[in-house]
């Protein structure tokens, strides 16, 4: 599952209730495999709601900038 996914799943439990806070930031940053500390992952819950807004730009931005940096230059 992509961690924005979990992101979204954690960040909507606590914001919901069905999870404590401090519960779901251990459970995401445990889901990442190392990728968050607890403190990114807190601020990741903290904004749950535009994670995948956030992950997609930075996506975009990083595809762009690949493509700009492999093109062959003018001739």
């Amino acid at each position: 599952m992509p961690i924005v996914d979990d992101i979204e799943f954690f960040g909507r439990a606590a914001d919901a209730g069905d999870m404590p806070r401090d519960a779901a930031i251990r459970a995401l940053a445990a889901a990442s495999g190392g990728g968050l500390t607890e403190l990114g992952a807190a601020s990741s819950i903290d904004n749950w709601q535009t994670a995948r807004a956030d992950y997609q730009a930075i996506y975009e931005t990083a595809a762009d900038n690949l493509r700009k940096w492999t093109q062959e230059p003018p001739r």
